[in-house]
């Protein structure tokens, strides 16, 4: 808990001092992104990978769980950013990056339940992170059925699915609009509330 508590601490630390997003994205801080696609999801996963580099890890996006062994019969399980620690090859930490609309609950419990079945088909891993991100102004109704699932597990495919035991870290990725209908970033918030509802915080 200790290791995870000290990573979580390293990778809020890196999202707040804001020098990776100055150095390798500044197109997310002075013109900004259009809102098309899967636009935002691209730049945003590289940029998690790139955090995740300067961190010391070796990271990767779009990860299929290929090692999911009894759990593969949960269909096609993808992370968004996987971080392994450089000396064992292991993941070590795990995200999912979603946007979220007024009702998008859903979307947010089905990336919360990936992350489930990463922790439990993944023994090494020290952490894991639903990263949403919404429009300045926008936050979600209730978070309670995303965060049961990761505690209490789910159903999936006809089967049952056991909570995780694995620290999760719940990040709000605010965004705001330009004049030119562009996005540019505005900041990231840890849900710490949300995270207590999960394992007791960490």
């Amino acid at each position: 808990m200790k290791k995870s508590l000290q990573l979580a601490e390293q990778i809020m630390d890196v999202l707040h001092d804001g020098v990776i997003m100055n150095q390798h994205f500044p197109m997310l801080v002075t013109r900004g992104i259009s809102d098309i696609g899967v636009t935002v999801h691209s730049h945003f996963l590289t940029f998690l990978a790139t955090v995740g580099q300067y961190l010391g890890f070796a990271a990767v996006s779009e990860c299929p769980i290929t090692w999911s062994g009894e759990y593969s019969s949960l269909g096609n399980v993808r992370a968004d950013s996987i971080w392994f620690d450089r000396e064992s090859l292991m993941p070590t930490a795990v995200f999912e990056f979603e946007r979220f609309e007024r009702g998008d609950e859903t979307k947010l419990r089905q990336k919360v339940q990936n992350l489930v079945i990463a922790s439990l088909a993944t023994p090494s891993l020290k952490i894991a992170s639903l990263v949403y991100w919404v429009k300045s102004g926008s936050i979600p109704h209730s978070m309670d059925s995303v965060v049961a699932s990761y505690r209490n597990g789910f159903r999936r495919n006809g089967q049952q699915v056991p909570g995780s035991k694995v620290p999760l870290i719940i990040i709000k990725c605010v965004l705001r609009a330009t004049e030119c209908n562009g996005l540019l970033f505005g900041e990231f918030l840890r849900d710490e509330l949300n995270e207590r509802l999960v394992l007791g915080g960490i």
